[in-house]
Parts: structure tokens; C-alpha cells; sequence
């Protein structure tokens, strides 16, 4: 655990002042004028449009669902064609394109053969690890391949994520079903008790049983690591924590969580860039916290974003991570070193969005999360403007209460 106390010096020594580095680097962080923003806004809100639509037509009938599925992906690779948000095409080659693809779609394909019943928001949600994987691969000069412990990997997080937030599981059970995990990935006998954890001891089996000898022993120990990390974080809940208490939580479990990644895309490890991927887990851990700080502000969570703007110290917060961000990322040296860039621009790019995403809240009872001038600074360096955030943020809660209203209804 001697890293924990590496990345929190590290942390500590990042600057809380404006990242200066944007403007130093144009090449990466290259502004959007306003007519580049509203054409990037215009392909959004067409994109939008066709999704919800699509989403209403789902058939029921498998072949009917395999045309509509390829429909769905026919608009997607159009809009992946025009875009110029992430812009993919200019950044990877027509093969790289093609290899994301082919693998995406196997990684879809094996998901719902393991489990047919699966909602699409929670096949998003393997599929946004997958992405990850997918991204360190290439950095590692390796094949894209969705094998099975990458699959089985990005499944347990619709799965053990979904169980231990619902609030009508009682806590005993949660720690049951954790003790179960914990005994898999010991070795020991576990006997699973419902179908969520038959199909949990299945997705164990198939990471676990790609290994062998020392190397099935350091990838157990690094799952058993996340697991005892994620049961740390109900911690979060508690009044009294710690910042320090916090941000351990928080490398601990993002660290883990990414290291998991690295050790499936690669055979090849390397204790430098075990090291890399453990801050490149943190940095992401922190980003989600930022684009969850309102959630977990109503349900009592804790995390470094909720208290930096409990104690108006957000802008310092995002300020600090940003820097994070450029400084570990620019400092690694992949063994593809093509995607780097990409990387390093789209982590920065995200926390900036989902900053604006936060500072949209502004003028509700508890405040302004972020001034103004904060956003007006961050914003020449979005693909869209702050306006178009904070109307897509006010858009989604409709939809979301229009959502739980239908299902009040059918209950």
C-alpha cells in the first residue's frame, strides 16, 4: 500500500492555481470558435433526437432487434464521421477504427450470451471499463481483443455496483454477498445463494481461470485490493471522515479499479507503469467524483469534490486535478506512445466539461458551485458552449423525472 502514500504527496503538491498549460499547448488543447461550437451542438441535438427515437422503436423480436441494432450502429459510425468533439478519425487510423469496432461489438455480443436480460444502461455501464481497457491496450502496443477477462471484469461493475447501492438490500446481505467475492478470489469454497451470485462466481471463474500460478495470484490480489477498497468507501457516508480518510479511499479504489485494466491488456508488466496506471485510476476516480459531487451531496456522501465545495474551494479542487492530469499523464511514456495525446487531451477535456456540467447548478439554495469567471476561462477550450451544458443538465432531469414519473405510474 506504499503507493497510497506516494500519490497523496503528489497530489498535494499539484498547483490549485488556473491550468496555465492550456494556452501553452495549442496543439492539444486546441479552442473552439463559436461557429465550431454550434455546429458541434446542432450534431448533438441531432444525434439526440435519433437515439431517443430509436430507443422508443426496440423491437421485441430478435431478428426485427438485429436490423435495429444495426441501424443504431449505422448512425452511430455517421456521427463518429462528423464529429469533431473526440475527433477519433483524425486522431486514429482507419485500422485502429476498425479493430475498436470489430472488438466492440464482440464485447456487446458476449455480453448479452452471458446474460441476455440485461438493461442497456447497464451494458453502457461495462461497457464505459471496456473503453478504458481498450484505451490502455493501445498505449501498450497490444491486439484489441474483449477476451473473457476483460468481459467478465467490466461486468462485475453492473452487477456488484447495482447490488450494493440498492437501498432495499439489507446490509447484512451486502456483506455476505462481499464475503462471498472475497472467498472466490481467495481460492476458498464458496456456494452462491441466489442467481446474482451464481452469475457473480461465473464472472470470477473466467477472469481467475485465464491465469495461472504467480500470475493468478497478483491478479486475485488486486481484486481482493478493489474490493476492500469499494467496502472502505461506505466509510464515505460517515459525518465525522477525514479528508486524509477520503482521499486514501479514493486512490485505493480508483487505483485498484484501473490496475485491474492494465494487468488484462497486457502479459507484459512492468512495475513503472503499474505505478503510472495506479494515478491514471485516481485521476479517473476523481473525475466521476466530480461528475457525481450533486448525487452524492443529497445522499450524504462524501468525497474530495463534495467537500472542496461545501468549503467553496472547488475551483482550487478542479484546478489541482486538471494539473494532475497533465503532469502524470505528460510524464508517462507508453510503449505506443500515438494515443498519448488523445488520452491526456480527453481527460482534461472531460474534467472541464463535467466542471462546467457542476458550475451549471448555480443559483439553487446551496449556491454557486463554481464563479463566472471560472467557467468563462474553461470555456474557449470546450467543443460546446456553457449555455448548451446547462440546457442538456436541465434536459436530462426531465427526462430522468419523466422516467421515474411512468414508472410511479405503472406501479
Amino acid at each position: 500500500m506504499e503507493y497510497i502514500k506516494e500519490i497523496r504527496e503528489i497530489w498535494a503538491k499539484q498547483p490549485e492555481t488556473f491550468p496555465v498549460f492550456l494556452e501553452e499547448n495549442p496543439k492539444i488543447f486546441e479552442k473552439a470558435d463559436a461557429a465550431q461550437k454550434r455546429e458541434n451542438e446542432e450534431l448533438i441535438e441531432e444525434l439526440s433526437r435519433k437515439m431517443r427515437k430509436k430507443a422508443q422503436q426496440r423491437p421485441e423480436d430478435e431478428k426485427a432487434r438485429v436490423r435495429w441494432e444495426g441501424e443504431l450502429e449505422q448512425e452511430l459510425k455517421g456521427f463518429l464521421g462528423r464529429e469533431k468533439i473526440l475527433c477519433l478519425s483524425e486522431w486514429m487510423s482507419g485500422e485502429l477504427l476498425d479493430a475498436f469496432e470489430r472488438e466492440t461489438k464482440n464485447f456487446v455480443g458476449k455480453i448479452r450470451k452471458f446474460d441476455e436480460t440485461l438493461e442497456p444502461e447497464q451494458i453502457w455501464q461495462a461497457m464505459r471499463n471496456y473503453f478504458i481497457y481498450a484505451m490502455i491496450v493501445e498505449m501498450q502496443g497490444e491486439e484489441q481483443n474483449a477476451g473473457d477477462p476483460i468481459l467478465a471484469y467490466s461486468l462485475l461493475y453492473p452487477y456488484t455496483d447495482n447490488y450494493i447501492d440498492d437501498g432495499e438490500i439489507s446490509g447484512e446481505e451486502k456483506a455476505r454477498y462481499n464475503r462471498m467475492i472475497g472467498q472466490k478470489l481467495k481460492g476458498e469454497a464458496a456456494e452462491p445463494g441466489n442467481c446474482l451470485e451464481e452469475k457473480t462466481c461465473r464472472l470470477l471463474d473466467m477472469i481467475l481461470g485465464a491465469y495461472e500460478g504467480e500470475a493468478k495470484n497478483k491478479v486475485a490480489y488486486v481484486l481482493l485490493q478493489l474490493l476492500e477498497a469499494q467496502s472502505r468507501s461506505i466509510g464515505q457516508m460517515k459525518e465525522d471522515i477525514e479528508e486524509e480518510q477520503i482521499l486514501e479511499i479514493s486512490i485505493w479504489k480508483g487505483g485498484s479499479s484501473v490496475l485491474a485494466d492494465y494487468l488484462f491488456a497486457t502479459a507484459d508488466w512492468r512495475e513503472w507503469e503499474e505505478e503510472f496506471y495506479l494515478k491514471f485510476g485516481f485521476m479517473l476516480q476523481m473525475v466521476d467524483d466530480l461528475q457525481d459531487m450533486e448525487e452524492d451531496g443529497r445522499a450524504g456522501s462524501r468525497t474530495l469534490m463534495t467537500n472542496a465545495a461545501g468549503e467553496k474551494r472547488l475551483e482550487e479542487q478542479i484546478n489541482r486535478l486538471l494539473w494532475f492530469i497533465w503532469n502524470e499523464i505528460s510524464a508517462f511514456a507508453p510503449k505506443n506512445p500515438d494515443l498519448k495525446d488523445f488520452v491526456l487531451k480527453n481527460c482534461v477535456g472531460i474534467s472541464m466539461l463535467s466542471a462546467v456540467a457542476v458550475g451549471s447548478s448555480g443559483g439553487s439554495a446551496r449556491g454557486n458551485f463554481l464563479s463566472k469567471e471560472y467557467i468563462k476561462a474553461l470555456e474557449p477550450y470546450l467543443p460546446v458552449s456553457a449555455e448548451f451544458i446547462k440546457r442538456m443538465k436541465i434536459q436530462k432531469k426531465r427526462e430522468r423525472y419523466a422516467g421515474f414519473r411512468d414508472k410511479s405510474e405503472v406501479k
